[in-house]
């Protein structure tokens, strides 16, 4: 989308004309005059970003029409159709397949059958069945049935240090705290380095019964990959029960895993874990535009501005009866983002220096699987990938913070924080991870590029209560908020793209990430 004014036009015939003097004994030395580039100033086009265009896309994304915009489905295939529409209404070129701005992948869905679905325990003779979604929930692993004794291993921290304990074949059973998140993971990783055929993870006795339903709801919901061993949840109550019939104690057996140091074998008792899965295979969209850079080098390389635009689809409902999982901040709002930027930059007087590549990705949900697929099969050079801005969850919390994940790595990082300090009028404070124990730089769409060693940052206003729940609806969003987190966003990629000088990495950093990723379960 190249402007060329009356003054630019006149800059690039005066760069090719002489200036010769009027005295006859001598002609004056040739001069070569340089063209004159406009200086652009880019706040008029970030006010056109403003809170209704941003709450219009996000209505229209998290609408009940679009059911969710789980990968795949229908609904996805709608929002994909209207990313397609924005990106051609902003000027920007089709950047996916043959032409089009669809770029299609491989799925293989593979969905638990529930009713099939069972954790069998056997204690000598007796035999007990636990029913999935109301006793336990499940990740499965690649192997659809799974039979082993049973060995309590103490609390799941075993699992997580470097020298888990050796499972000689058993399934290692762990008590947890009453919180947790993506250490479930690594624990199941480690468990299968320990030679354990699976884990039981028993909940902390403040975690009430009902966790279990939903926890399934989620796993079905997100498409969770396979695990390395299947990963079994129970309640405090339902372990106690299972123990105590084979003559055991929960205390007591915590503390005498606690005295030994090793697992201990519990006699007689085994379980069989079946997890039978429906396969099908799908080509879910992503959706690529790109605006072509106007230095004649830089050009050939590209700032990505990603965001993903699928969430969980339909789910179990709430206790108002919604199963639509809307998914307005997760990640209509960032997906809104792309679109608006887009728009902005469309009516800037020239487009930057390099070229900017607007990707909206699907699967996500499923293990950033679009994304993956992009970066393997780029419609873009991937060496000419300079840097990625990933929006994800950016519509909610406080209104004058938006959290840079990533930070601390790139030079982004500090820009980041520059641009927020030069633009107060757009009320944002840059600030750091929360939680970095959660490792949310390695939990989203920029992750792909990361592993290709490409600088990125995570743009996020956090998590809340409405996560991966039907209440996270377009009503709930700060639209205020939102456009000035597309604002913020906008000078970004503008300035990384405008820049003659690429984004780097910090001292060590890149190094540091090779080895987080190393240990991570991602």
């Amino acid at each position: 989308m190249t402007h060329r004014s009356a003054f630019s036009l006149l800059a690039f015939l005066l760069a090719t004309l002489t200036v010769h003097g009027c005295s006859s004994s001598s002609p004056s030395p040739e001069v070569e005059l340089a063209p004159v580039v406009a200086r652009v100033q880019p706040e008029a086009s970030a006010a056109s970003i403003t809170a209704g265009d941003m709450m219009g896309h996000i209505e229209y994304l998290a609408s009940d029409e679009l059911q969710g915009r789980d990968t795949p489905s229908p609904g996805l295939e709608k929002a994909a159709i209207y990313i397609e529409q924005a990106f051609s209404a902003a000027g920007l070129v089709p950047a996916g397949d043959d032409g089009s701005f669809i770029q299609r992948w491989t799925f293989e869905e593979t969905t638990l059958i529930p009713s099939e679905t069972s954790v069998e325990v056997r204690v000598g003779d007796a035999t007990e069945i636990l029913e999935y979604s109301t006793d336990f929930f499940v990740l499965p692993s690649g192997d659809e049935s799974v039979t082993a004794n049973l060995a309590f291993a103490g609390p799941i921290d075993r699992f997580l240090g470097e020298s888990p304990p050796p499972m000689g074949g058993g399934i290692a059973v762990v008590t947890t705290p009453p919180s947790m998140g993506m250490e479930i993971l690594m624990a199941a990783r480690n468990a299968a380095a320990a030679g354990a055929a699976g884990l039981v993870l028993i909940l902390h006795p403040e975690v009430p019964a009902d966790v279990i339903g939903m926890v399934a709801g989620q796993i079905a919901g997100a498409g969770m990959p396979a695990q390395a061993v299947p990963t079994i949840g129970v309640t405090w109550a339902t372990a106690e029960r299972l123990v105590s019939g084979a003559g055991y104690e929960l205390e007591t057996l915590a503390t005498d895993a606690e005295e030994t140091g090793s697992p201990i074998p519990m006699e007689g008792v085994a379980a069989t874990v079946r997890t039978p899965r429906d396969r099908q295979i799908s080509n879910p969209p992503n959706v690529v535009g790109l605006i072509r850079g106007s230095d004649p080098t830089l050009s050939d390389t590209y700032v990505v501005l990603t965001a993903h635009f699928d969430h969980v689809g339909i789910g179990e409902a709430n206790a108002e009866g919604d199963s639509i999982y809307n998914g307005a901040d997760d990640d209509a709002s960032g997906t809104a983002v792309l679109l608006e930027v887009a728009e902005a930059f469309q009516s800037m007087p020239r487009p930057p220096a390099r070229s900017v590549v607007f990707l909206a990705v699907s699967g996500e949900e499923k293990g950033l699987l679009g994304a993956a697929h992009f970066a393997e099969e780029p419609t873009v050079p991937l060496e000419g990938i300079i840097a990625n801005i990933n929006m994800d969850m950016i519509g909610r919390n406080a209104p004058d913070t938006l959290i840079a994940i990533g930070q601390e790595f790139t030079s982004l990082g500090s820009l980041a924080k520059d641009i927020a300090s030069r633009h107060p009028e757009i009320g944002l404070t840059i600030a750091p991870d929360p939680d970095p124990s959660e490792q949310a730089f390695f939990r989203s769409d920029h992750l792909v590029f990361v592993k290709k060693d490409i600088p990125a940052i995570f743009f996020t206003t956090w998590d809340h209560e409405d996560y991966h729940q039907p209440s996270d609806e377009a009503h709930a969003i700060d639209a205020d908020k939102a456009a000035r987190v597309a604002r913020l966003a906008f000078y970004m990629t503008w300035q990384v793209a405008d820049d003659p000088e690429p984004p780097t990495w910090k001292d060590g950093a890149l190094e540091e990430v090779h080895a987080i990723l190393e240990d991570s379960p991602f």
